[in-house]
């Protein structure tokens, strides 16, 4: 007979109240298996011990070490059996123990990593295909708004919008209607040789035909960028300079070109700004009128210069200088419309 008090002998279970012979508890469960809710514990039990159903291996040692008692499958592989559950027993009980994993959960799990990688993958190749598309616009906005780069100090260094990098063609650009009014007759036409490419265009005419003596001289250039013009150094700037340069060589002759002060008119309505201007010179006993319209249009300046003699010179009789001056005027209107 056990002791009072003493813990059960292990060589079986004890029924829960209700059991009957080897038939389970009415209430599903022995009094080692785990429960649920709390309940009462056996008198043996002291403070802080909670039963705790046996593992397979503990309950295999348990039958062997009974007398009389062997397991199905024979002495060997009882042992073999009980000596593995009790390694797996000191190992679970290890800090840090983890269960050896077999072929098929490493492939899982390498698939599962391929899988993040393909993930992380596609959304950074997204997030940079997207921060691309936003810089592109950016740069074609901040490009529609400012055309002009400007270069450290404030210069522009390339065109503005609107001004031009080359001019038309002086010789096709002034019309033969204008060519036929003014200077009409068998005329000869000389293109001289420009310095400036295509942002240059000379072209002159002569009309010698007695009584009639008429030169048509047209220079049209288009001015780039420099930082020697004043402003910010534009294209627009530098034109603008080069008409008031035009303006004041007129206006004040050098002595080396033995002409004199011109009398200058301004004109409206022929590009941005213009004027006309007439000098007479007198040379060698014979006086020519020299009629000169210089209009700037952007960073464009046109130069148109009409001459006939001033006074009957032998076979060769006076040009109105309303004629000459109106030559001109239709001349370079003809150049400018080109421009556009």
């Amino acid at each position: 007979m056990a002791e009072q008090g003493s813990p059960p002998p292990r060589s079986g279970r004890l029924p829960i109240e209700g059991q009957r012979g080897d038939s389970r508890p009415a209430g599903g469960r022995y009094w080692d298996e785990p429960a649920d809710t709390d309940e009462e514990y056996p008198p043996w039990a002291g403070p802080g011990v909670t039963p705790r159903r046996a593992d397979r291996g503990a309950r295999q040692r348990r039958a062997q070490a009974r007398p009389g008692g062997s397991s199905h499958a024979g002495p060997a592989v009882g042992d073999a059996r009980g000596q593995a559950a009790t390694r797996q027993d000191e190992d679970t009980d290890r800090p840090g123990w983890v269960p050896e994993q077999g072929p098929g959960s490493r492939s899982r799990k390498a698939a599962a990593r391929s899988r993040r990688r393909s993930r992380l993958t596609w959304v950074w190749g997204v997030a940079a295909l997207v921060v691309v598309v936003i810089a592109a616009g950016m740069l074609v906005l901040l490009g529609r708004q400012q055309p002009a780069p400007v270069a450290n100090g404030g210069f522009v260094t390339t065109f503005q919008r609107g001004e031009l990098r080359t001019v038309p063609n002086a010789c096709t650009a002034v019309t033969g209607a204008t060519l036929n009014q003014y200077l009409p007759g068998k005329r000869r036409m000389v293109a001289p040789h420009s310095l400036n490419g295509s942002a240059q265009s000379l072209c002159n005419w002569t009309l010698d035909a007695p009584p009639l003596y008429r030169v048509l001289e047209v220079n049209v250039q288009a001015y780039a960028p420099s930082g020697l013009a004043t402003g910010d150094g534009s294209a627009t700037n530098a034109a603008i300079d080069a008409y008031q340069r035009a303006l004041a060589a007129l206006r004040h002759p050098l002595r080396a070109t033995h002409l004199p002060p011109a009398t200058v008119t301004a004109l409206h309505g022929l590009g941005t700004v213009g004027f006309a201007a007439l000098q007479v010179v007198l040379a060698r006993g014979a006086s020519t009128d020299l009629e000169t319209v210089v209009a700037r249009d952007r960073n464009v300046v046109i130069t148109v210069v009409v001459q006939g003699p001033h006074a009957r010179n032998g076979r060769y009789r006076p040009a109105p200088q309303s004629e000459l001056q109106s030559g001109a005027i239709a001349a370079a209107t003809d150049i400018a419309h080109g421009l556009h």
